[in-house]
């Protein structure tokens, strides 16, 4: 019985405690639900798999590469057809387990197409691929007929987060009530059941399956920082294999070239892809991408994959997964409960500030244990929770010695008392008029910064924005030594197309125009802005003269898209664009405008050559 009153006088004196830790719990967790906090813990799983140290592991897959070199050796891209069935014939020379290709071939490329379907009638153990996610209709890019009535195909697409970076891997996806594998899996069960690696499902479903000595169940939509993740197909979280020298690979001219080492090949898996600069399409972000030139391949991601499915089977390597919701929930707590026994026992603030470093660092040690035992669980949450359970219970602290101490006072001047009291409440007053101040003079500066940099009208970056960027970026690039590109734009006949149509009709035009524009875009570094009028200009940092001549023609054909009929333009009977680039390396003794005024005489050309064209700095 004495127990009894114990425990409930220990739950009265902490009643008001308990409520800051259950209402910092409920209030993160609701933060959490809506998405607030989804960004920020994937930018520490990110940090995680940065600090993880690499693997020494072996990996039965070898890489064949296509690199910028090999695209300007055979002089063209795509391979013909008889290019890509010698590389084959030499490959399947070398015996591999499996030959993965990761290269498109729903069409003939002449010369040699016979040959080539020769070569794929007669190699079993040859995966094709398909991009299946395309449109309602069905696969965006078929794979090779032959191959896919012989079911030697596989699918080569990846999922990307909001933020534009892979974090999980798609082992198969389902079409048409049929499943099919992605490249990466399909090629390392083929290794894995020449193996003789036993595999099986453990539920009625067949969405728990073990292979070997990993089982894999597909990612829950509120897996790890996720919220509402859309987990079509059969997605697992990405464990990245990294190994201190990479995956080991040959280049394509090295076996043409019969340069292979002997046995590197034999009894491999051999994934074919391409990692030229030139075909950015298939350059993805990763979490270990902390630059542009830090991309990954879309056959370094297959192989990876394999890898990762390849080490779990064979060798019990960890796969990543998402801890259960209630222990999120339950770790979440915990740092809110302990957050607020900090900030309540430890009334020194020196303590406090020890004491809540050590909670933090013991919150992010407990969070990057578990990465490493396989196991992702939300970090930036529980610190939220700890933070400002501390925090309100520190000044729930402050309040209830400021009152104790009050009431005391009273009871010895009951006037002082008071007056004290009122300048209290002035005082809380007056902090609390200056924070509304504050908070709203720092929104506004906010609100005229964003006017400062957009275009009233297109709501894209403005000349004064594009004048500062510009700088920047010219004097960031002449330090690395890159180069930068430029593209002029202007909007042909625009005059007419007012004079016709009206300048509300103009408006509209120049919005689309710039919302085209600005869809072309993919990389944080790129920047699309109004230079003035029905001028454009787009800032690409880091791209080649190929790579500038690729965006300025996607620009044009996205606004020829739009369909915008102009009855008075003499280059199309739609709104079309002409553009004018321009590259180059900057260095320390050039001034900006020297990239800015061949960007115009390249502009000038192309408005010279008839229009509805992009000319880029060379003849």
């Amino acid at each position: 019985m004495n127990s009894l009153r114990w425990i409930i006088k220990c739950i009265w004196q902490w009643r008001n405690q308990e409520a800051i830790a259950l209402g910092v719990t409920g209030a993160v967790l609701g933060l959490q639900f809506t998405g607030g906090l989804q960004l920020l813990e994937w930018a520490v799983l990110d940090q995680w798999f940065r600090l993880r140290p690499a693997e020494s592991r072996t990996v039965p897959i070898v890489l064949v590469t296509i690199a910028e070199s090999d695209i300007v050796r055979l002089k063209q891209w795509p391979l013909s057809d008889d290019q890509l069935a010698e590389l084959l014939r030499k490959l399947r020379h070398n015996r591999p387990a499996v030959i993965g290709l990761n290269l498109y071939r729903d069409l003939p490329v002449e010369p040699g197409h016979a040959e080539l379907l020769d070569v794929f009638q007669t190699t079993p153990n040859l995966i094709a691929v398909e991009k299946a996610v395309g449109n309602a209709t069905g696969a965006a890019v078929a794979p090779p007929s032959i191959l896919r009535d012989r079911n030697q195909f596989a699918v080569n697409d990846l999922i990307l987060d909001a933020d534009g970076r892979v974090r999980r891997n798609l082992l198969s996806v389902n079409v048409n009530d049929t499943t099919i594998l992605a490249l990466g899996t399909r090629v390392a069960l083929e290794y894995l059941n020449k193996q003789h690696v036993p595999q099986q499902n453990r539920d009625s479903k067949g969405t728990r399956i073990h292979i070997g000595k990993a089982q894999f169940q597909p990612l829950s939509p509120f897996a790890g920082g996720y919220v509402r993740a859309d987990t079509g197909g059969y997605q697992t979280l990405s464990n990245f294999l990294v190994l201190p020298n990479g995956i080991p690979s040959v280049s394509l001219t090295d076996v043409l070239a019969n340069r292979v080492p002997p046995g590197l090949l034999h009894d491999k898996i051999v994934l074919i892809g391409s990692k030229a600069d030139s075909l950015w399409g298939d350059h993805f972000y990763t979490p270990y991408t902390t630059a542009s030139q830090k991309t990954w391949s879309g056959v370094e991601l297959q192989a990876n994959i394999a890898a990762q499915i390849i080490t779990s089977a064979l060798e019990g390597r960890p796969l990543l997964q998402g801890v259960p919701e209630p222990w999120e929930w339950g770790w979440i707590v915990l740092s809110a409960g302990l957050g607020t026994i900090l900030g309540w026992s430890l009334q020194s603030v020196g303590r406090n500030a020890i004491g809540t470093l050590v909670a933090v660092s013991s919150i992010f040690g407990v969070a990057y244990g578990l990465f490493l035992a396989g196991w992702w669980i939300v970090a930036i949450s529980p610190l939220l929770a700890l933070v400002v359970a501390s925090l309100l219970s520190r000044a729930h602290w402050v309040w209830q010695t400021l009152r104790e101490a009050n009431q005391s006072l009273e009871l010895k001047v009951e006037w002082r008392t008071q007056e004290l009291l009122e300048k209290n409440t002035a005082l809380k007053q007056e902090i609390c008029d200056r924070q509304v101040a504050e908070a709203a003079t720092e929104a506004a500066n906010r609100a005229l910064q964003q006017l400062a940099h957009a275009d009233g009208l297109t709501q894209i970056a403005n000349r004064r924005y594009f004048n500062e960027r510009f700088q920047q970026e010219w004097h960031r690039l002449a330090r690395e030594q890159l180069p930068l590109s430029l593209i002029l734009i202007d909007v042909d006949f625009f005059k007419l197309y007012n004079d016709t149509y009206g300048h509300i009709a103009g408006d509209h035009c120049l919005i689309q125009i710039a919302s085209a524009l600005q869809s072309v875009i993919k990389r944080p570094a790129d920047l699309v802005a109004r230079y003035g009028g029905e001028e454009f200009v787009a800032i690409l940092p880091n791209t080649s003269t190929v790579g500038a001549v690729t965006v300025a023609e996607e620009m044009r054909q996205a606004v020829g898209q739009l369909g915008m009929p102009h009855e008075k333009s003499s280059a199309s009977s739609y709104v079309s664009l002409s553009l004018g680039i321009a590259t180059l390396v900057p260095t320390s003794d050039q001034l900006p405008e020297v990239l800015l005024k061949a960007a115009d005489t390249a502009l000038y050309q192309a408005k010279s050559q008839g229009r509805d064209r992009c000319i880029p700095p060379y003849p």
